[in-house]
């Protein structure tokens, strides 16, 4: 497990003032806070950096540099639910950055439960993994840019607009459409799907899941900290939660995070 935070406080004013993360904070109040988290996580105090970590994610700021520090702090602290949490928080946000990879599973890798998940199939696993190639916010971009690119093409080819060319615009505005195509429906698949299929990490030590949400329900089985569950059905104060291997049943909502 790499123990090492992230410093890199000019990428997240840039970020801040240009970037497509969801931010109302200032850009020099998230790097003195970042910059006094990290402080505190050198000097071992990482109570008072998780604080700071938190101040960051508390001001509307989402960033896999402050989710993944607030991780590694949460670890450190022995906070394993927590930890999880905020490394799948990251991975979110990069989905290729191989060293939150690696302390997720590292982290995972203390778990208590050990939830066995049913085979995937080629197809789903290939299809799940195109999908995750980028960044949702790059692949937002990307659509955007390639849908006018291709209305920018077909333009010069129906205008004319560089003589002889017009051939070469309309095959540009055709492969720049199909680029749409493809990237756009991945991008609404995926937008739907970060809609309705939320998830959560259990933050307790452990929690007994119940066949109904009152507290007087028979007791199903029991999870512990820092299992990802995915939330079937949220009401006021339950949460009906189902794990990889099917099973399913209710617990406090107090009990998890949602990532």
């Amino acid at each position: 497990m790499s123990e090492r935070i992230r410093f890199s406080t000019l990428g997240l004013t840039l970020i801040l003032l240009f970037g497509p993360s969801r931010a109302v904070a200032q850009p020099e109040d998230v790097s003195r806070l970042l910059r006094s988290g990290n402080e505190s996580y050198t000097q071992g105090n990482y109570k008072a950096a998780i604080e700071k970590y938190e101040k960051i994610l508390q001001s509307s700021f989402v960033n896999e540099v402050v989710c993944y520090n607030l991780a590694n702090a949460c670890f450190k602290d022995n906070q394993l639910g927590k930890a999880i949490l905020y490394y799948e928080k990251a991975r979110r946000l990069a989905p290729h950055d191989r060293e939150i990879a690696e302390n997720l599973n590292f982290a995972r890798a203390r778990i208590a439960d050990k939830v066995e998940r049913p085979p995937e199939g080629f197809f789903s696993s290939q299809l799940r993994r195109l999908m995750n190639w980028l960044p949702l916010d790059i692949e937002t971009v990307l659509a955007v840019a390639f849908f006018v690119a291709a209305n920018a093409s077909f333009s010069f080819f129906w205008l004319d607009a560089i003589p002889g060319l017009s051939r070469f615009a309309l095959y540009a505005s055709v492969g720049f459409f199909a680029l749409f195509l493809i990237l756009g429906a991945s991008n609404a698949l995926r937008i739907y799907w970060h809609e309705t299929l939320q998830e959560g990490v259990i933050l307790v030590e452990k929690v007994d899941v119940l066949s109904g949400p009152a507290s007087d329900s028979p007791t199903l089985f029991s999870i512990h900290e820092g299992l990802k569950v995915r939330i079937e059905n949220d009401l006021p104060d339950w949460v009906q939660i189902s794990l990889e291997n099917g099973w399913n049943g209710w617990v406090k909502k107090e009990a998890l995070g949602l990532i």
